[in-house]
């Protein structure tokens, strides 16, 4: 019986041993080659070596980016080393060079040369060599700039960032597409500067970031240039996602220099932020951003200004959400945008109401927008980006007034077709508005002729009126004005209350009513 699942369990071992399939240093290499150049990288090796198990490989650079922009990496050593188990141990030299460099958008080259140390790193791979699963650890690194070339003047650019205890995983499947993921851990982060414009004005900074946190995906589709044409990348397969939290944020800084006038000029200032996550996402399907904050607050003095501004808020947050391909079809789009607990210093509320009439609670805004839209030209279309004036001026065939008619009669890449008002809320100065509704296209017009309603509720807005007409800031014979308008748009909810509504209609003729009473 002993030997009966004593066999067993060895062939149960040997049917599971290819799922621990070994990785060379070779294959681990040529995994990290081609994660490059799929995403428009070359990489060339000034010497490779091979000793016992280990590869050694001598002034390897990495180039690539973006036509305009460029950056090369240059690294004097690295060393794969074959464990013994199925592993391969990667080692960088302890500092890597390199140089960000192109044309800025005023035609003038530029250059950044910098360096980057991590001692101590290591990288342990495992898996097979098409599903390759990288472990990284970096207990150290530090990214540190001296200088800028921007023509043929050199400026100095001492700005460093620091980040410690770096950890994460990097996992590569080949194929086409050929797919990432990865999870990224990293202790605190400092960053400082010493900055020197042409105009010789100074602006010193220094912070530090708690910790921080990323993770991703991408699909790279075989043959596919990202940084050539991403609309063709991007109808061939390319998609990406990523997230990318941050602890609590300290920064401060100062600056010097000269006003328009050439008045002496200075200041300094600092922001602290509880924490803050972003998240994005790209694909043929459509784009993503949205960014959330914690509390944070903001103040700044200036030679410039009387008194010091200072700000605060408890949150915010932001949801975009967008088409990017051309389509026959409307396809669904999202804006959403959230401030909470908005503050302001006293000496910015004393600059209009110095007595304090005006209540200083926390204001807060709410926009949630949502529809549908045709896309008219794909967006990342590198033709259908360039302005018809400046195809027309390309070929020569305008100038002066017929350029200036060719770029109004360039469409909008967006029409509009659906638009739901999901929330509009507004609360400040003792006052709240609130709105919601839906519109959308006739069938035989667009979005400057809706069709559909909005209603709007308020409260407190004419007690918001008489004060500020008591504090002078609307003017007296202007109040009368200002209610008969509100009268026009607004009617009593309740008898003796400040409460006022709007509902708007928009009809199929291109008429609106107000409450019922025809504005147009």
């Amino acid at each position: 019986m002993n030997l009966r699942l004593t066999s067993s369990a060895l062939a149960l071992a040997a049917m599971a041993a290819p799922a621990l399939a070994d990785v060379t240093s070779e294959q681990v290499w040529q995994s990290w080659v081609d994660y490059y150049q799929s995403l428009g990288y070359s990489v060339t090796e000034g010497n490779r070596d091979k000793a016992g198990d280990t590869l050694t490989l001598s002034d390897v650079v990495i180039n690539g980016g973006m036509p305009e922009s460029q950056v090369d990496f240059s690294v004097a050593r690295i060393t794969l080393s074959e464990s013994g188990d199925g592993t391969v141990r990667t080692v960088f030299a302890d500092q890597m060079t390199g140089e960000a460099h192109g044309t800025d958008p005023d035609g003038q080259s530029y250059s950044v040369p910098f360096t980057l140390d991590i001692p101590g790193n290591v990288i342990v791979t495992s898996g097979a060599p098409e599903d390759m699963t990288h472990e990284f650890d970096y207990p150290t690194m530090d990214f540190v700039l001296t200088t800028i070339k921007s023509g043929d003047k050199e400026t100095p650019l001492p700005i460093k960032v620091g980040v410690a205890d770096s950890t994460g995983t990097f996992h590569i499947v080949a194929g086409s597409p050929a797919k990432y993921d990865y999870a990224m851990k990293s202790g605190r982060i400092t960053f400082s500067g010493d900055v020197t414009s042409e105009e010789d004005d100074k602006v010193k900074f220094e912070g530090s970031i708690d910790g921080a946190e990323t993770s991703g995906e991408m699909a790279v589709p075989d043959g596919t240039k990202i940084e050539e044409d991403m609309n063709a990348a991007l109808k061939a397969g390319l998609a990406m996602d990523g997230v990318l939290k941050a602890g609590a944020m300290a920064v401060s800084f100062d600056f010097a220099g000269t006003d328009e006038d050439g008045q002496e000029t200075s200041g300094a200032g600092k922001y602290d932020g509880k924490g803050f996550e972003l998240s994005f996402g790209l694909s043929q399907d459509g784009m993503t951003y949205q960014a959330g904050s914690d509390a944070g607050s903001f103040e700044l003095t200036s030679s410039d200004m009387p008194f010091p501004i200072n700000y605060a808020i408890e949150s915010g947050s932001f949801d975009m959400q967008m088409p990017v391909m051309q389509s026959d079809q409307a396809q669904p789009f999202k804006f959403a945008y959230s401030l909470a607990g908005l503050t302001l210093g006293d000496a910015i509320w004393n600059l209009f109401d110095a007595q304090g009439q005006l209540p200083r609670d926390p204001a807060s805004l709410d926009i949630d927008v949502t529809g549908q839209m045709k896309v008219t030209k794909d967006i990342f279309d590198p033709a259908s980006m360039a302005p018809a004036s400046d195809e027309a001026e390309a070929d020569g065939t305008a100038d002066g007034a017929e350029g200036m008619e060719a770029a109004e009669a360039d469409p909008q890449p967006f029409e509009p077709v659906e638009v739901a008002i999901n929330q509009f809320a507004l609360n400040a100065l003792g006052a709240k508005v609130n709105a919601e509704g839906a519109l959308k296209a006739p069938e035989s017009g667009d979005m400057t002729t809706p069709v559909g309603e909005v209603h709007a509720r308020y409260e407190g807005v004419n007690g918001l009126i008489d004060k500020l007409g008591a504090m002078g800031l609307i003017p007296e014979d202007q109040i009368m004005g200002v209610r008969m308008m509100m009268a026009m748009f607004a009617k009593p909810v309740a008898e003796g209350e400040d409460k006022l509504e709007t509902r708007l209609e928009f009809k199929e003729d291109g008429s609106i009513f107000a409450n019922g009473q025809q504005i147009k």
